[in-house]
């Protein structure tokens, strides 16, 4: 899997502003700028529904972290391989210049873990990838992760 971030956009309810955002990330796909290809998820943060994205961690930093479009988000999550498949999901939060350093402000969630929309929905936090029909939560862990 490699290195991904989910995200939202700021003032994510305005059809104007989203419509900027894909164009804005289209332009930069038809420039062939971007190394992976952005996916529309959906999504609970904090109890509330949003729509987000998930892109690579080097396209966020290259293109997105400093587009103005993301520039109020409390935090984004950032998805990492892990041992033996599973993947690591960490919250950095913006500090006004995030990512931040490893360590500083980063919150360990645990695995990434697929569920059915029946489990997915029973939590607090879920993503849905409708372009893989897929659920998934993050299931805490109490173990050492290195």
């Amino acid at each position: 899997m490699g290195e991904y971030v989910v995200f939202a956009i700021d003032n994510d309810g305005d059809l104007h502003t989203n419509a900027k955002f894909l164009r804005y990330v289209d332009e930069r796909v038809a420039l062939q700028k971007m190394e992976g290809t952005m996916k529309l998820c959906i999504g609970s943060y904090l109890g509330h529904i949003e729509r987000s994205y998930i892109v690579t961690f080097s396209d966020f930093v290259r293109h997105i972290m400093n587009s103005g479009y993301v520039d109020n988000q409390e935090s984004i999550m950032v998805l990492r391989d892990g041992y033996y498949g599973k993947v690591y999901a960490t919250l950095k939060y913006n500090d006004h210049g995030y990512p931040m350093e490893d360590g500083l402000g980063d919150l360990f969630l645990g695995i990434l873990k697929p569920v059915d929309k029946d489990e997915a929905m029973a939590n607090y936090g879920w993503t849905y990838r409708p372009d893989i029909n897929q659920y998934f939560i993050v299931e805490e862990i109490n173990e050492a992760v290195a």
